[in-house]
């Protein structure tokens, strides 16, 4: 850990000696690297011998003062303190280091400060500790500096300066009429562009790029990253420039939401989020949705968290609330294509009945036509029958009574064809009479002679079958005789 330095006397073995100049002319046969090695075999060691003397290094108790940054858990009725600097300083890499709490010394912690002690209540809290220190082999991860709490010597108070500043800004703000909070929050429809302030360096910007990545990546939104200082001397002008750079990604792509991130530290490292450069910056009309996560869940409330239209505990849920807009537009979007596809399902199975229904009505329609048609046509076939029967009865009879009475009065007639005669009966004379004419072309029956002129083909039906026949028009020739 090169952010911790215990000193235990010299931190290095002795160097060799320097060897003695060269003469002139003479080469060297490796680079003059300060000529901190003189013979190979004097410094190059086996690697275990080297962990074994930073085993020997790191081990020992020492009395620390930092900011408690989080609390977390650790097995049963043992936590994890994550410790940061005391004072907020201009980098870009803090140092942290993770320290342990057992049970036992958590009950030693309990007996000194109270038995309603909850270590919880240390966050963004000043603290003296006495620590012990060792090396601790990682499977699989290599070495690593492993450090256990044995004492809690002092607690600090939280200061009120932040609060301070914090109202001052907000106060000046309100004078100046201007327009924040979360009445500013216009939710998008379609996040698409988003602005991304962040230090470039730390796990913030890995935290907040592992939720966002994948959406990116799928082309659903761009990021658009701002490199920034939170801490130090110059956060305010880096933080305002940053602002104004947001203000002209707005007017050139259309901004959907501003997210601004940063980790935890001790309550003096969010000054410059306080300032009132920072939170003017940060109300102008250009920088839309401003959306925050600022330190943890612990972290006391910044004039920038209240500026902001959506404020939340981590840059985690910041950013997982990114990823949720996102996921609502597609759940919009799904929503509004199963609704189309409905309302095309029945408008299509409406104009499907309709059609339906006006094509049985048109075939009803239809068949009630061709019925009174067929109807009309056997009523006056029927007539037709009708008319010629009575006709071919009429004649038959006519025939019969002048064949009675050429017989009679010329009496030429025999006792057996008379017999015959009546044997045959009168209903099979008329049955072999019966004729029906009709016109091939109208299907109608032709009951005069008058109709069968006016028709080219007809049907001539017998009682033993159908025989077609052509009307031609003929001329009776006058002739005369000349007598000699």
């Amino acid at each position: 850990m090169r952010h911790h330095r215990f000193h235990h006397g010299p931190d290095t073995p002795p160097r060799p000696p320097r060897p003695a100049s060269l003469p002139d002319g003479a080469r060297r046969s490796l680079p003059d690297a300060g000529d901190a090695v003189h013979s190979e075999a004097a410094v190059v060691g086996e690697l275990r011998d080297l962990i074994g003397w930073l085993r020997q290094r790191l081990r020992g108790e020492h009395t620390v003062r930092a900011s408690v940054l989080t609390v977390e858990p650790n097995g049963q009725d043992g936590y994890l303190i994550l410790l940061g600097e005391a004072e907020a300083r201009l980098t870009n890499d803090p140092p942290r280091l993770k320290a342990r709490v057992d049970a036992a010394e958590l009950a030693q912690i309990r007996s000194e400060h109270g038995p309603d002690f909850d270590p919880a209540g240390l966050i963004n809290r000043t603290v003296t500790l006495s620590l012990r220190t060792s090396l601790r082999q990682r499977f699989g991860r290599g070495a690593g500096v492993q450090a256990k709490a044995m004492g809690l010597l002092s607690i600090g108070q939280v200061p009120l300066e932040a609060d301070l500043d914090r109202e001052r800004t907000l106060q000046r703000l309100r004078l100046e009429g201007r327009r924040f909070g979360p009445e500013t929050w216009s939710e998008p429809e379609d996040p698409c562009h988003i602005a991304l302030v962040v230090s470039e360096h730390g796990e913030v910007r890995r935290d907040v790029e592992h939720v966002l990545q994948p959406l990116e990546d799928a082309g659903l939104i761009r990021i658009h990253r701002i490199w920034a200082i939170f801490e130090g001397a110059g956060a305010e002008r880096s933080l305002s420039e940053s602002f104004a750079r947001v203000a002209d990604l707005q007017r050139e792509h259309g901004l959907s939401a501003t997210l601004v991130c940063r980790g935890g530290g001790p309550v003096e490292a969010f000054r410059p989020l306080n300032a009132f450069g920072t939170a003017n910056a940060a109300a102008h009309p250009e920088v839309p949705n401003l959306i925050t996560g600022l330190g943890h869940a612990g972290t006391p409330r910044t004039a920038l968290d209240a500026v902001a239209g959506r404020s939340e505990p981590t840059p985690t849920a910041a950013a997982m609330l990114v990823r949720h807009l996102v996921e609502c537009t597609g759940a919009r979007a799904e929503r509004a294509l199963a609704e189309l596809d409905a309302a095309i399902e029945a408008e299509l199975e409406t104009a499907g009945r309709i059609a339906l229904a006006r094509a049985g009505t048109a075939f009803d329609r239809a068949m009630r036509d061709l019925a009174d048609l067929a109807g009309e046509r056997l009523r006056q076939l029927g007539q037709a029958v009708e008319q010629s029967l009575l006709a071919n009865l009429a004649a038959s009879t006519a025939g019969s009574a002048k064949s009675v009475s050429a017989v009679s009065t010329a009496g030429a007639t025999s006792l057996n064809e008379a017999a015959m005669l009546e044997e045959t009966g009168e209903e099979d004379l008329l049955s072999e009479a019966m004729t029906l004419v009709i016109a091939a072309e109208t299907g109608q029956v032709v009951t005069t002679a008058e109709q069968a002129r006016t028709e080219a083909d007809l049907l001539l039906h017998f009682p033993d079958g159908v025989v077609p026949a052509c009307v031609e028009p003929r001329t009776t020739a006058i002739l005369s005789a000349t007598t000699h």
